[in-house]
């Protein structure tokens, strides 16, 4: 097993240099490109569903801020896959009477009375998370989402989009505060075998990855000022983060 070797950036927790991206994205599909469909048409949106969406589309407006009509209509409609949205909302208001708002649409919709009228965004994801069946989308969320995380730094596009291969929700993928690579990632560190890392205490934490047989340490100590690291190991290109 082997262990990144400390650097004076890293060890210190100042900057290091990065060429790279963070992570590599998929490009939106060329829009003039003929795609052919791999799976069924899907159902006819329903009134509530087209309102919905339509909603989801007036509740940031151009400066970044929540739509108090939206918030309201979001109430009146009642479509759950108004909850993530309501929530995005949620993290772009300080206005407390506004929160308040937020807070009492996603009652209304869920039922459920999370957190209190103003700390709302992480007592609301947490309720999504355990769902069953799990928070819905709405039609065009991953590219109204794109362009909202777009508007903080053009880049963020290149990561969600219309029609973006995903294995998660993309609800779930959160703006760290910062723009892409503003906290440079720990590009392809240098390792040393672990009998020589004796600048690691004996029960210090180390997140280990295996892969294709091929095992490597990273300190906690030096990942936790990067928070992400691009390497390779067992032969394949991989993306940390913790």
């Amino acid at each position: 097993t082997q262990s990144p070797a400390p650097s004076g950036s890293a060890a210190k927790g100042g900057p290091s240099t990065a060429t790279a991206p963070a992570a590599s994205a998929t490009s939106p599909p060329d829009r003039g490109a003929v795609i052919q469909p791999t799976t069924e048409p899907e159902a006819p949106l329903t009134a509530q569903e087209k309102e919905a969406v339509d909603i989801m589309w007036r509740m940031i407006d151009r400066y970044g801020a929540a739509n108090r009509g939206a918030v309201v209509a979001a109430g009146g409609n009642g479509h759950r896959g108004l909850v993530p949205v309501l929530v995005e909302a949620a993290g772009r208001t300080f206005e407390p009477a506004l929160a308040l708002e937020i807070a009492r649409a996603l009652e209304k919709i869920t039922g459920s009375s999370v957190g209190g009228d103003f700390a709302l965004v992480d007592p609301w994801y947490s309720w999504m998370s355990r769902q069953d069946p799990p928070q819905e989308e709405l039609k065009g969320f991953d590219e109204w989402r794109g362009e909202l995380l777009g508007s903080i730094d053009p880049s963020f596009r290149q990561f969600i989009y219309a029609g973006v291969p995903a294995r998660v929700p993309i609800w779930t993928v959160q703006w760290g505060g910062v723009v892409r690579d503003g906290i440079p990632p720990l590009e392809f560190p240098k390792t040393i075998a672990a009998v020589h890392a004796d600048f690691l205490q004996p029960d210090e934490p180390v997140f280990g990855v295996t892969i294709n047989g091929e095992s490597r340490a990273y300190p906690h100590r030096i990942l936790g000022w990067h928070e992400l690291v691009n390497d390779q190991l067992g032969g394949e290109l991989i993306t940390f983060v913790f």
